[in-house]
């Protein structure tokens, strides 16, 4: 169910969208799990096609995997005879790795890399703002105050239990509707009653935690957050656009963590894959990672996974290009007002 899970990666899709629960250390090492994935052969954020593959994938949290990839011990023996790939999400890697290489007599494609940031949720909240500096702290603060000084039921409210989560599910979806998210992106919080079967199954088992921002009682922002050993996750969240000078985004985050740190349930706050000022801003830490695959040599796989570097090569290019234009973000503002 997740939007930006442990288990999914940038341009490789589950099939059957489930997510693996994650292992300790110790286990994750060598704790590889069948499954399918497919690689996503993208122009720019438009899919082209799709290929699918069976796969053995690595479970474990980034936090709980080892630095060296190598250390996790990709069975490559396993290639060939019915597994077409072998799939480590989102590790940890000590520096940038190449596109393509031969390893152990088979290929390793990398078909990310990015900083995934987090934040350690023990100790107390003041010792969490002591990583700001004076006058980002000092503007957080007042950003929260100037909302909360709105009065007439402006605040958060958050919901863990199943019964809870329903209701959460219900006020967040309309304003989930209105997100730039849901309607450019199709990323919106999922209305479909699978996925809240999910959530309360989650809920019963304490292993999500969810929040709606409301503005005199009407709600405008939502974050939802499941959990995996102990680490939330940045999934789902949105705000309805005609209150961004509001700061909604920024106010809930920092009343999420007011409660996760009173609470201490918690060991980190995942932010996912990808940047943003946002995750940098609250992120306490920042861990280089890789979407890793591994697949047997072979002219036809080097053809696929040619292709899929090289269009990736385009859309890279032609994004830098639009930057170099100024006309980049004015194209991502034109898309929020569609």
């Amino acid at each position: 169910m997740m939007n930006a899970n442990t288990c999914a990666e940038p341009g490789l899709e589950r099939v059957d969208g489930s997510t693996a629960a994650c292992t300790p250390a110790a286990a994750a090492i060598s704790s590889w799990q069948e499954g399918p994935f497919e690689l996503v052969y993208r122009l720019g954020s438009v899919p082209l096609f799709r290929r699918r593959l069976s796969a053995l994938h690595l479970r474990g949290h980034f936090l709980d995997l080892p630095a060296d990839p190598a250390e996790s011990r990709p069975p490559l023996g396993r290639l060939g005879g019915g597994v077409d790939a072998i799939v480590a999400p989102s590790h940890p890697i000590r520096e940038p790795l190449p596109r393509l290489t031969a390893v152990d007599g088979a290929l390793r494609y990398v078909v990310a890399q990015y900083s995934r940031h987090h934040a350690e949720l023990s100790g107390s909240l003041d010792e969490y703002l002591a990583k700001f500096g004076g006058k980002s702290r000092n503007t957080l603060k007042r950003k929260v105050r100037k909302f909360l000084d709105l009065g007439g039921g402006s605040g958060m409210r958050e919901y863990h239990g199943p019964k809870e989560i329903v209701e959460f599910h219900r006020r967040a979806r309309v304003v989930s509707a209105l997100t730039y998210q849901e309607r450019q992106l199709d990323a919106g919080l999922p209305a479909d009653p699978g996925f809240l079967d999910e959530l309360v199954a989650l809920a019963r088992a304490d292993s999500v935690r969810a929040y709606l921002l409301f503005l005199r009682d009407e709600p405008i922002a939502y974050l939802c957050c499941p959990a995996v050993d102990g680490v939330l996750l940045y999934d789902y969240l949105g705000y309805d656009p005609k209150h961004a000078d509001l700061s909604p985004g920024t106010v809930l985050q920092y009343l999420a963590f007011e409660a996760l740190f009173r609470e201490q349930r918690f060991r980190a706050f995942d932010f996912t894959e990808g940047e943003g000022a946002h995750k940098r801003l609250f992120g306490t830490h920042e861990t280089l990672c890789a979407d890793i695959c591994f697949f047997p040599q072979s002219a036809s796989v080097r053809f696929w996974l040619g292709l899929h570097a090289g269009l990736d090569r385009i859309s890279v290019r032609a994004a830098e290009g639009l930057d170099r234009l100024g006309l980049k973000s004015a194209l991502k503002r034109l898309m929020r007002r569609a």
